[in-house]
């Protein structure tokens, strides 16, 4: 058996069954690359953009008011372009629960709840699932790379398939032509993006060194390689803690006038406690991140930390999968990839039906199944989660969850309906693009309706691009919905309907 041979099977089952999981990752991953846009879209408070007037200092008296827990710290961000208010998060001593608000730049209290964009960032790297996502979306990683290889040595034919596209032969044919060009056309991204994202979580994939070397002390591994002064609690309450916004200041001057980033307090109101002031990375794919740590108490200057090299490694890598860097126009490059990722998994789904369409079983339903439940119901879901979110109450407790549970619920109604249609798959796709086109091209209608200053309208007349940007892409998602809807209710020529010889498919490379 010749190499290509032998990478044929591989490339066919080693990309066949991770498809949908690599589907949630990639289009997850994709609607990430704007998820501080989607937040904002998400939030009403944030649809105009107001300089926030709140200050570090008020941000840590909103803790202490609200929040009587012992905590083991706290941090805290300043608004941004992107992100136009005040973050904080904090973490209660003896739990590892994260917990987490977004000030209303005007009001100065947290806004109501929501998942946001990040919502989509957590489901393409854990899954919502945790540390086993994690470990889930690290194998599915794996895959995609051992599927890319083998693609490329069993595609012998890969640039001159690349500018070959025939949609008006039979289905098989087409489809493996849409699976060829947009594997190639992304085939440099989606390398690099599957390394990137397999290797920055290196260390919690292979653990058995910082184990070893730190005695399991995760904490101190990372307060070394991020370059941060540990200091411990001693549980004795302090009698003054100095003005963060005063350390803010004077971390500026000392780095010429260098923005801050993060801010953060290790066991807050501890005599013991630590400030820990970072310097802004506005490109994290270059310049290293510097650290000043203070004395909670006196404010006295502990230590300036440098990130160690290898952290700088890190971050490159990160930076490059997180396209944090080239501003709005990268991020648009990496969403047309991603969704040129998505396009090459369901042509390579579709292949696969085509070649063993005649056949019938158990297999076939199963993948016809699981392509209206992942490939369609997915994007649906998430058009879904967006309805809820303008269509919850603000007032609503843990809306941020309600809006979860509408992502699940919805998604759930949406796999059942693929089971129910797997025999018919024209009929349920037809179906689902047309459901599509309507929540699509809805949501700008009811963005309308549920909001004042946060329509297309508003945002193209005050040139906030970034806002409009969102219900501009639901509207032409929806239109092309539409057209695919109609396209799909029209009956099938004589052409697409012939199979095509064993002989004539083999000689095709298929």
């Amino acid at each position: 058996m010749s190499l290509r041979q032998s990478m044929a099977g591989l490339h066919t089952w080693g990309g066949l069954l991770p498809s949908w999981l690599l589907y949630v990752i990639i289009f997850a991953g994709s609607l990430a690359c704007f998820d501080k846009e989607l937040e904002r879209w998400m939030r009403p408070a944030l649809h105009v953009p107001v300089a926030s007037s709140m200050t570090a200092d008020e941000v840590r008296d909103w803790l202490r008011r609200n929040v009587s827990d012992e905590l083991h710290a706290f941090w805290t961000h300043a608004p941004t372009e992107r992100e136009p208010y005040w973050r904080l998060g904090w973490e209660v001593d003896g739990s590892m629960e994260i917990h987490d608000v977004a000030f209303d730049p005007a009001g100065r209290e947290p806004m109501p709840g929501s998942v946001g964009g990040r919502f989509f960032f957590d489901l393409h790297y854990n899954l919502h699932a945790g540390m086993p996502g994690v470990y889930i979306v690290g194998l599915a990683g794996m895959f995609m790379l051992v599927a890319l290889v083998s693609g490329v040595i069993i595609h012998r034919r890969i640039f001159k398939d690349f500018f070959t596209l025939r949609p008006q032969t039979n289905g098989q044919r087409a489809w493996l032509d849409a699976h060829n060009l947009f594997g190639v056309l992304g085939l440099p991204f989606h390398l690099v993006l599957a390394y990137t994202g397999v290797a920055i979580f290196v260390a919690t994939y292979m653990p058995a060194g910082i184990q070893v070397a730190y005695g399991s002390d995760i904490e101190k591994f990372f307060g070394e390689v991020m370059g941060a002064y540990i200091r411990e609690g001693i549980h004795q309450p302090s009698s003054q803690q100095v003005s963060l916004d005063g350390l803010i200041e004077r971390s500026r001057q000392r780095w010429d006038g260098a923005e801050v980033g993060w801010v953060s307090v290790h066991h807050p109101g501890d005599v013991a406690a630590v400030v820990d002031v970072r310097q802004r990375d506005e490109s994290r794919i270059a310049p290293p991140q510097a650290t000043l740590s203070y004395d909670e108490a006196s404010g006295e200057l502990l230590g300036e930390q440098q990130v160690s090299a290898g952290y700088q490694t890190y971050s490159w890598l990160t930076g490059l999968h997180m396209a944090q860097f080239g501003g709005t126009l990268v991020r648009v490059l990496y969403f047309l990839l991603g969704l040129a990722g998505c396009a090459m998994l369901v042509g390579g789904l579709k292949v696969w039906l085509a070649k063993r369409e005649e056949r019938s079983g158990r297999a076939l339903a199963l993948v016809r199944a699981l392509n209206g439940a992942v490939l369609g119901g997915l994007p649906l879901a998430s058009l879904a989660l967006l309805w809820g979110n303008r269509l919850l109450p603000a007032s609503l407790p843990e809306r941020a969850e309600a809006e979860g549970w509408v992502f699940v619920a919805s998604w759930l109604v949406l796999a059942i309906w693929a089971v129910l249609r797997r025999h018919q798959p024209r009929a349920l796709y037809r179906e689902q693009l047309a459901l599509g086109a309507l929540l699509a091209l809805g949501l700008p209608l009811l963005n309308w309706l549920t909001t004042r200053d946060g329509h297309l309208l508003a945002s193209l007349a005050r040139g906030d691009w970034a806002l409009a940007g969102i219900d501009l892409t639901l509207l032409l998602a929806g239109l092309l919905c539409a057209l695919f809807a109609w396209r799909t209710a029209q009956p099938m020529t004589q052409a697409a309907r012939q199979p095509r010889g064993r002989r004539q498919l083999v000689e095709e490379g298929v």
